[in-house]
């Protein structure tokens, strides 16, 4: 279940709710899945939720219908504020395709992540796909305030609050299985969400990572060095160079 809450700067940066073509149909997607089941008594749990042992009924669809039941109308609205809350702002800054990119591949890797971790039973809602909008918030926007309904005047950096939701979902996913909380797919949604605002949305930050990884530039080849292989360039032919020789000569024309 995804806890719900508010950005602390909608009075600073407009109205970063601001409904956005992708949230409204994945609002009224998993609202209108919910009338279907509960209003017109019509399973969708009985083929659309994901079981444990999907993949030995090879049914892959569940890893998407999953996504959109839920267990009563205070699940469907804790996910869908989270949702309505954090989506907008996620959406605008990534694009509408990618921003569903972003839902769908959290969800279905955190129902992967269930799914492997998970000795029985089946797992619904949208928390996993939820988490994976929050956690793309939190690479976005890391120093941004949040406020948890719950926690009234108490604005909290995003980063931290991921931080400490990702390490509560840990904790309990390590615990095992147990009660109606699919930790598990929280977790594994957060984590792809994250990972995927970083690689799209923040190229500075891959580029920061490749430049520390990167080998350094081979240090200047010395006057010295490079007058010993003339003159043996000159004294004994180029076909008498070393490769590294040669090498040198090619890092020298560079400098």
């Amino acid at each position: 279940m995804m806890p719900t809450m508010r950005t602390a700067t909608q009075d600073i940066h407009g109205n970063p709710t601001q409904m956005t073509f992708g949230v409204q149909m994945l609002i009224f997607a998993n609202i209108a899945a919910y009338v279907i089941e509960y209003v017109f008594h019509y399973p969708l749990s009985r083929f659309g939720a994901l079981r444990v042992n999907w993949w030995t009924t090879f049914s892959f669809w569940q890893l998407v219908t999953y996504q959109f039941i839920h267990q009563g109308i205070g699940h469907l609205f804790s996910n869908m504020m989270g949702l309505y809350f954090l989506g907008p702002e996620t959406e605008r800054t990534l694009g509408t395709n990618r921003f569903f990119a972003l839902y769908f591949l959290s969800g279905i890797l955190g129902g992967l992540g269930w799914s492997l971790l998970s000795p029985y039973g089946s797992c619904i809602g949208a928390s996993g796909a939820v988490f994976g909008v929050l956690g793309a918030y939190a690479a976005l926007y890391p120093k941004r305030e949040l406020i948890l309904i719950f926690m009234p005047f108490v604005p909290i950096k995003a980063w931290l609050f991921v931080l400490l939701l990702g390490a509560y979902e840990f904790m309990h996913t390590l615990a095992g299985p147990g009660g109606h909380i699919a930790n598990a797919a929280h977790l594994g949604g957060g984590i792809a969400g994250y990972i995927y605002a970083t690689i799209i949305g923040r190229p500075d930050i891959l580029h920061k990572i490749k430049e520390k990884f990167r080998p350094k530039g081979n240090p200047p080849v010395s006057r010295a060095e490079i007058d010993r292989i003339l003159d043996k360039a000159a004294q004994q032919g180029m076909h008498s160079l070393t490769s590294r020789e040669r090498d040198l000569l090619k890092r020298a024309g560079k400098q």
